[in-house]
């Protein structure tokens, strides 16, 4: 499962914090648990697992048919003679061809189903929460860099323009220099601007209250990926194959019924009659003849379904291969491509940096060049983390596509 190191420092993703104001750290572990039992999706999908249980009720029952009574009564007139006749009667049907059995089958199975439905929920929220995160503390990183040079560019314009002032320089290298800090500010507005984009989205995935201050600590560190048969094998665990199976059980429980409802039903009945001064109790019983109702629609909804089903596995399983495939392959490439440029980039950028200022402040090096070497030293400590952020992105989508993300 994806894992992120926490080794950098808290990034306060809010102003100020007033002391009434409630303050949330979120880790990436946190930020997983949070998803897995708070996130929208998943708290309603869970609810309808008690809706899918209640069916069992009904299912369970001992027979499905309540029983009738009947009673007639009338007066009697003939022969000189007067009275009252009274027929009473108690039926009951049952049924004989396994009828409960699959009705119960097929509850559990929707049971099971919907709790299947809970984990693909909690998998695809815990994704979304994890891609969030990561990009906030990308965010974060990128905000950090751009409020250095920031800083660097404010103090630059106050020395440029105290000597224009003093004029020791021309209006085109203090135009240069307001450029540059403008551009910087820019930057550093894009920072915090996407800060706030990916803690709008965790407050929402998470159900945060927007009074509350967010703090994010993680780094973009990511863990090497695991090997790809290992991955494979993984893939089988996803909850949709869980929900698939589950409506596999359905319909067999359905194809059950609909061959159940061929068989004729049992009807017992005990009735009491009243004639005049007569009695008479009787017993008797009846049979349902399927000749019209023969669960033919039935049989023929579910093995439809089954064919249809056993469609729908083969290709699930092979597009999560397919998936799991290639999201391992564009990690692979994405982390090389991560690895390589932190490892031969970021040295010489600090080494420019400090070697270009050095050289301007002794009057080796114009200011146009001093700011552009800023510019791209800027412009690669920034690609650095976007490749980082590719790599922790992709990472992620490695776990999702296999299922171990949950």
């Amino acid at each position: 499962m994806f894992r992120v190191s926490f080794a950098t420092a808290a990034m306060l993703l809010c102003g100020s914090v007033e002391p009434s104001v409630a303050q949330m750290v979120l880790t990436f572990e946190e930020v997983v648990a949070r998803a897995r039992d708070q996130a929208g999706p998943v708290v309603v999908a869970r609810t309808r697992i008690a809706e899918a249980e209640s069916s069992i009720l009904d299912a369970s029952a001992r027979l499905r048919d309540n029983p009738v009574l009947e009673a007639a009564a009338g007066p009697r007139r003939g022969g000189g003679v007067g009275g009252t006749d009274l027929d009473i009667g108690v039926s009951q049907q049952f049924e004989t061809g396994g009828q409960r059995q699959a009705r119960i089958a097929t509850a559990l199975a929707a049971v099971d189903r919907q709790r299947a439905v809970v984990a693909e929920a909690s998998r695809a929220a815990i994704f979304e929460a994890a891609s969030a995160f990561v990009r906030g503390v990308a965010a974060g990183e990128r905000l950090r860099i751009a409020e250095e040079a920031s800083t660097v560019s404010r103090d630059l314009l106050a020395a440029m323009e105290r000597r224009y002032g003093a004029g020791d320089i021309a209006a085109i290298d203090l135009n240069l220099t307001r450029i540059d800090a403008a551009r910087s500010t820019a930057t550093l507005g894009a920072g915090r601007a996407d800060l706030a984009e990916a803690v709008g989205t965790l407050r929402t995935i998470l159900r945060i209250p927007q009074a509350d201050v967010v703090e994010l600590r993680g780094s973009l560190d990511v863990p090497p990926v695991p090997p790809l048969q290992d991955l494979e094998a993984a893939v089988l665990q996803r909850p949709e194959f869980r929900v698939l199976d589950a409506e596999a059980r359905e319909t067999e429980a359905q194809i059950r019924l609909g061959r159940a409802l061929r068989r004729p039903d049992l009807g017992f009945r005990v009735n009491y009659e009243r004639e005049a001064l007569d009695t008479v109790v009787l017993g008797g019983f009846t049979v349902t003849i399927p000749a019209f109702q023969r669960g033919l629609g039935t049989l023929a909804a579910g093995l439809a379904r089954a064919t249809r089903l056993r469609v729908e596995v083969e290709t699930a399983r092979q597009i999560a291969l397919d998936e799991t495939r290639t999201a391992h392959q564009v990690h692979t490439q994405r982390a090389r491509l991560a690895e390589e440029l932190t490892r031969d980039a970021l040295a010489s950028v600090v080494d420019n940096e400090s070697l270009a200022r050095r050289s301007f402040d002794e009057g080796e090096l114009n200011l146009m060049d001093f700011l552009l070497i800023r510019r791209d030293a800027l412009d690669t400590r920034l690609s650095v983390v976007d490749r980082r952020l590719e790599a922790a992105l992709s990472r992620l989508q490695v776990d999702f596509a296999a299922g171990v993300l949950r």
